[in-house]
């Protein structure tokens, strides 16, 4: 019964990144190419629950196909006190503090006390493949860039999984 459930999570997450990531972009169909520029004024950019997160969490859509070999960008908005469980990327990620603050750590375990904080305007490269988690202080928005195709997988995915569930209870 639980791996149907872990089973259940995956497949959420992966038709959430199909279907309902077209529904979070923020870019028209006539911005998302490479011969228009893209621009968004800051009051024209909405947040979404994020798909597959815990509660709380929200994201949007700058640019960018997750499922493609193509530049992405993201924005997430994070409340206070919200962990990311140890995690790793196929690609190299980008990551700029716009408010709040974001604890970084690497490894497979979330240790606070190993935690670097990063308060607006701060800039960490994660590089691919490596394991890491985050954390905020207060109310937090990050951006994420990269190249696609975006994949995120947890070092704990039992974990991941009972997180979501507990948030949404």
């Amino acid at each position: 019964m639980y791996r149907l459930s872990k089973k259940f999570v995956c497949l959420a997450i992966l038709l959430a990144n199909v279907i309902v990531a077209p529904q979070l972009c923020a870019a028209d169909d006539n911005q998302n190419n490479a011969t228009n520029p893209i621009s968004f004024k800051a009051s024209d950019i909405k947040f979404n629950p994020a798909p597959g997160f815990p509660k709380g969490a929200e994201i949007v859509i700058l640019r960018g196909d997750l499922s493609k070999a193509e530049p992405y960008t993201i924005r997430f908005k994070l409340p206070n006190n919200f962990v990311i469980l140890p995690h790793w990327h196929s690609t190299d990620e980008e990551v700029t503090v716009l408010s709040g603050t974001l604890n970084v750590g690497m490894g497979d375990q979330v240790d606070k006390s190993k935690s670097t904080a990063l308060t607006a305007g701060g800039y960490q490269i994660v590089p691919a493949n490596m394991h890491h988690y985050v954390w905020t202080t207060g109310s937090t928005i990050i951006q994420l860039d990269g190249m696609g195709p975006r994949t995120t997988v947890f070092v704990n995915p039992d974990a991941w999984a009972a997180l979501v569930k507990k948030s949404n209870q």
